[in-house]
């Protein structure tokens, strides 16, 4: 158990460097009287959506649990354990991120909007964490396979925790590491869900299920 949040925790950690790329630009937004607790206040505000999203999915995956039917069970499953895992190979750059068509205007009315938040960070956090991310959707999904609201929240707040580093020194990080070196650590990161979402798939066929 404990290994497991350790292994979350670590995929957060080393793919917050594929979020630098895409969401970098929203600490330096960040307008207070201290520059290391308006981050601070930024990043606990992303864990709070994420722990919220965890909660939700959780709370989901317990309702699909309660219904008794094994096969659906088994199909629900392996659905999401394939998704970690093709979220997996997209974090870690063997399939290319297509995009969603307006996605461009969709990040310019971001931009706009999270700029009206720069002096309240914590809120400016609480936004950035409903932004679109295969990082985020990947352990949301183990977050619904957890089948309980509160184990959910926490497999995300692991998860989040895993992202204050990068995401605490984005504007330094931003300009020093290299897309290239961004690339390689990601890629660790999508190994890690990549297991994860092995490991999903198989408990559906009973291997490594404890009852």
């Amino acid at each position: 158990m404990i290994l497991k949040y350790l292994l979350i925790t670590l995929a957060g950690f080393l793919g917050s460097y594929h979020c630098i790329g895409m969401c970098g630009f929203i600490p330096p937004l960040i307008v207070y009287k201290s520059w290391f607790l308006g981050n601070v206040l930024y990043s606990i505000g992303r864990l709070f959506t994420y722990s919220f999203l965890g909660f939700i999915a959780g709370y989901i995956g317990m309702f699909f649990h309660s219904i008794q039917f094994q096969y659906f069970q088994k199909g629900l499953s392996i659905f999401l354990g394939t998704l970690m895992i093709l979220f997996g190979l997209q974090v870690a750059g063997s399939i290319k991120e297509k995009g969603i068509i307006g996605l461009d205007l969709i990040f310019t009315t971001v931009a706009e909007i999270l700029s009206k938040f720069r002096k309240n960070p914590f809120f400016l956090g609480m936004f950035n964490g409903f932004l679109p991310c295969p990082l985020v959707y990947a352990f949301l999904m183990q977050a619904v396979f957890e089948k309980d609201p509160f184990k959910g929240a926490l497999v995300m707040l692991f998860f989040g925790l895993g992202t204050v580093p990068a995401m605490l020194f984005a504007s330094k990080l931003y300009q020093i590491l290299s897309p290239r070196f961004r690339k390689k650590v990601s890629s660790f990161a999508g190994f890690i869900i990549i297991i994860l979402g092995v490991w999903i798939i198989l408990r559906a066929f009973g291997i490594g299920h404890h009852h």
